[in-house]
């Protein structure tokens, strides 16, 4: 296990903001993260950033306590040599976990959960835990929301433990839902 020293913060940079990294808002752009420390683990192609993560992307942002960047192999590179810098034999992304406190805010939308995993390999988003989206002032409840991002699809659901086993939604129609309408604020931290 490596940690991430000061000559290894330009390499752990590039790596997440290179073709690998994952796309977090429409339109693309440069992926900012900030956290207090970022291990490389560089024989399990992992990234993991602790402490009050936060994930910048166009107008889109999320926050958590914990974000692990899971990376392929590379495909193969003629002269690549032994020994390279950590992450030089990476490839894309192929999973993202969020744990603890997620929140993701974008500007028509709020979703926050104990838990967040994006998986390449299916194209999805999954929330657990306590999930509450909002848009405007409508607000939708569950223990499980699995978003399909090739074809736009949102299944939310709920267990039993702890709650009603029901999936709760309240609506205000022709509010804040409408499009131009102001956002609300992004939630506020812990």
């Amino acid at each position: 296990m490596k940690r991430l020293t000061p000559g290894l913060l330009l390499t752990a940079a590039l790596l997440l903001t290179g073709p690998a990294a994952a796309q977090f808002s429409p339109g693309a752009g440069p992926i900012d993260i900030t956290a207090n420390e970022v291990e490389i683990i560089d024989a399990q192609h992992l990234a993991t950033w602790r402490g009050a993560v936060e994930v910048l992307q166009n107008r889109n942002r999320m926050r958590a306590d914990e974000l692990k960047i899971y990376f392929a192999d590379a495909p193969s590179r003629t002269g690549a040599s032994g020994g390279a810098a950590p992450g030089r034999n990476w490839g894309r992304v192929q999973r993202v976990e969020a744990e603890g406190d997620v929140f993701f805010v974008s500007p028509s939308q709020t979703a926050r959960g104990d838990h967040g995993l994006y998986e390449a390999a299916s194209d999805s988003i999954t929330i657990t835990g306590d999930v509450i989206v909002a848009q405007g002032k409508s607000v939708v409840h569950g223990t499980r929301l699995v978003i399909d991002l090739k074809t736009n699809r949102a299944t939310m659901a709920a267990s039993g433990q702890g709650g009603s086993g029901r999936v709760r939604g309240v609506f205000y129609p022709n509010s804040a839902n409408t499009p131009g309408a102001p956002t609300p604020p992004p939630p506020r931290q812990p």
